[in-house]
């Protein structure tokens, strides 16, 4: 089986390689880089439309079973605003299964500089002397201690991507 992952960011590639492997056994995992066509810090429905795009130019760009994307972004909820992984993982018959991370909550003292197109691993980098954090632990990372990690994130989203590619019966139209 092969899998064109929308991204050649070593966390996104190694949540795509653990996930796939566990669920399907002996897997190929093709990173591509690919625009996602949304703002460098998406908000909102931009992140997964984000991670739709990647996963269907992956798809597009490489002879592969199934296309994943994932794209980092933020929503609000209930006056708050929260961090989250949005994934998509779409079959070469064009089926498409969707899914989140975990969410966690953003200082609120951030906002302004990611509603201005800062991304959140950057502004974490500035605010708390870290470095390279979007391609390691991750904000959650640094927050928790190194207790959840970016990867940890990604690799919970694609599982709730694959649900409909496991239970097709159930979304069948």
């Amino acid at each position: 089986m092969r899998v064109a992952v929308g991204s050649t960011n070593p966390v996104k590639v190694s949540a795509t390689r653990q996930v796939f492997y566990e669920v399907f056994g002996c897997v190929d995992i093709v990173p591509t880089q690919v625009d996602s066509k949304m703002p460098a810090q998406p908000f909102e429905d931009e992140t997964m439309r984000g991670a739709e795009n990647r996963a269907r130019e992956a798809l597009a760009r490489r002879e592969a079973d199934y296309g994943v994307g994932i794209e980092g972004g933020i929503v609000e909820l209930a006056g708050r605003s929260y961090n989250l992984g949005s994934v998509v993982v779409i079959d070469k018959s064009g089926f498409v299964g969707t899914g989140t991370s975990g969410w966690f909550e953003i200082p609120r003292k951030y906002l302004g500089e990611l509603r201005a197109g800062r991304e959140l691993a950057d502004v974490v980098d500035e605010h708390l002397g870290t470095r390279g954090v979007g391609r390691a632990l991750g904000a959650v990372g640094v927050f928790t201690g190194s207790r959840v990690t970016r990867e940890d994130l990604y690799v919970h989203g694609l599982y709730m991507a694959l649900i409909p590619h496991l239970n097709r019966e159930l979304w069948a139209e």
